[in-house]
């Protein structure tokens, strides 16, 4: 089996399958061999994507902004619509990513620009050591927390949170229901759950600074208090920003 065999198919997690076990930029090599080895590996892997095995866990990796991120089934996949609150983040001193994960928008938003002081915050210890990996050589705090309880948020100017927001009920594909975290989806009965328990911590706390929220478009309006919505790169309303 060449490399032209497998390119054929133009399925792109086939090919990052691919990229993964070769470490070769396939367009340049169109003409090797599989070794048995790595024939046999890259069908083993391909059963799992059968199996709707999201291909970033067979990988370990995903890419995020401009970055690779470590991941594993500890952590929700990083989605591509996230993206688009970083350039809003950029605008702190100081920044608390709430519900981290694996760390890609609190990661990324110090890579962007060193000067800012970056929380990480995750109640998942598991999931801490996802963003613990991916941070590596950063100036970066990580600290386990259920939202705000074991944090001065006085310290920040800016808090994102990318809580669960799935409501329990909704039928996901298997690729997401299968494999990433449940903690991760689901906010509960509205899905909003976990998002206004933070919001009624923060106005309880008396802090001072801007909120941003990811969030279904659905369920902004459910957010009663004043806030801007803002767009994802897909012009779909995925955040909002609450001004405490």
């Amino acid at each position: 089996m060449k490399i032209r065999d497998i390119l054929k198919y133009n399925d792109s997690d086939l090919n990052e399958i691919l990229k993964f076990i070769l470490n070769l930029d396939l367009l340049k090599n169109l003409d090797y061999a599989l070794s048995i080895k790595e024939e046999r590996k890259y069908k083993l892997l391909k059963k799992r994507l059968d199996k709707k095995e999201p291909v970033e866990y067979i990988t370990k990796k995903v890419y995020f902004h401009k970055y690779e991120f470590f991941v594993n089934k500890n952590v929700l996949i990083p989605r591509q619509d996230t993206q688009s609150i970083l350039p809003y983040l950029l605008k702190y001193n100081s920044v608390l990513d709430i519900g981290t994960g694996s760390g890609a928008v609190g990661i990324s938003t110090k890579k962007e620009n060193p000067n800012i002081s970056v929380t990480l915050s995750d109640i998942s210890e598991r999931a801490l050591y996802v963003a613990k990996k991916n941070a590596k050589g950063l100036d970066i705090k990580i600290v386990k927390s259920d939202l705000t309880k074991n944090i001065n948020i006085k310290n920040f100017e800016c808090i994102f949170a990318n809580l669960p927001y799935i409501k329990d009920i909704d039928k996901l594909p298997d690729s997401v229901k299968l494999y990433e975290p449940f903690i991760a989806l689901y906010g509960g009965s509205n899905g909003i759950v976990l998002i206004k328990k933070l919001i009624k911590e923060l106005k309880d706390k008396k802090w001072i600074g801007d909120l941003y929220l990811e969030l279904d478009p659905f369920q902004i309006k459910y957010i009663s208090c004043n806030k801007e919505i803002i767009k994802d790169q897909y012009k779909i309303d995925r955040f909002i920003k609450i001004k405490f």
